[in-house]
């Protein structure tokens, strides 16, 4: 994120300092999250390549008319569930690839409720946002956190990724279409083709902005959702890992208000929420 107000539309950065800005430890790592935390980063970065000479930038107008009319379509929908089945590429020291799997379920209610659930088998996290406070949420190892946050769910992730040092799971679903998306940064956009996702018949886009290339296959008709996408950090290492996630939706159903309230179960422990160091 480069500041504030604007949020680049893949975020390629490691954001593992989540966890740590609970007290303690006792969260860490608190939360695989959207861009390059969803994985482990690399344990030894490749020396980087020499630049390659500039080419001229390649932007089809179609790709890109084709995210900005996913972007509106979401910001109409006043409540939303979208499971996400997502796998991580990585590169061991060895040069062998292996893929992790984990799941993500994401529960909105526009503009103010927000509960995202992120599970693999070794770990589980739940993030609540009731319209006032958030609160994080490790379920086996029965901590959690909770610090005050703006009226919005755009707000709020904002607030969590600066201030905190955590970001929400596919937050970039409730940035496309805002002036908070950042598409200038873009410096190539192709259309790829049709692609079959799940059944469902795709427009597949391809996207490069500094640092990170990413995919996103976008459902045709008159409701184009995001079904399916990819992101490749290019920060010059290597090993980067490659994470693919695809998405199922329920578009207009979401729990009713109260689910979004985190209620403490029995025998729940409290830590305090520390700021990210700066």
């Amino acid at each position: 994120m480069k500041e504030t107000n604007r949020i680049t539309p893949i975020n390629a950065r490691s954001l593992r300092r989540a966890g740590a800005a609970l007290a303690a430890g006792a969260m860490l790592p608190l939360l695989a999250v959207n861009g390059a935390a969803w994985a482990q980063q690399p344990a030894a970065p490749a020396a980087a390549a020499a630049p390659a000479p500039d080419a001229a930038a390649i932007i089809n107008a179609k790709a890109v008319e084709r995210l900005n009319a996913m972007g509106t379509h979401l910001r109409s929908l006043k409540a939303f569930t979208v499971n996400a089945d997502v796998t991580t590429e990585e590169v061991l020291d060895s040069g062998q690839k292996v893929e992790n799997a984990n799941s993500v379920e994401i529960a909105a209610r526009l503009p103010d409720k927000l509960r995202v659930a992120s599970s693999s088998a070794e770990r589980s996290r739940k993030i609540y946002f009731d319209g006032k406070t958030v609160t994080i949420y490790a379920e086996k190892l029965k901590y959690y956190g909770a610090f005050a946050a703006p009226a919005t769910i755009s707000e709020t992730i904002a607030v969590a990724a600066k201030k905190y040092g955590l970001e929400i799971p596919l937050a970039d679903l409730f940035l496309m279409g805002t002036d908070r998306f950042d598409t200038k940064s873009i410096t190539e956009a192709i259309y790829v083709g049709p692609q079959l996702i799940g059944g469902v018949l795709c427009e597949q886009l391809a996207f490069r902005q500094p640092g990170v290339d990413w995919q996103i296959c976008i459902e045709r008709g008159k409701a184009p959702l995001p079904r399916k996408l990819v992101v490749t950090g290019t920060d010059g290492d290597a090993a980067q890992p490659v994470r693919r996630s695809i998405l199922t939706w329920k578009a207009g159903t979401a729990p009713e208000a109260a689910a979004f309230t985190f209620v403490p179960p029995k025998g729940a422990t409290r830590i305090a929420v520390k700021e990210a160091a700066k």
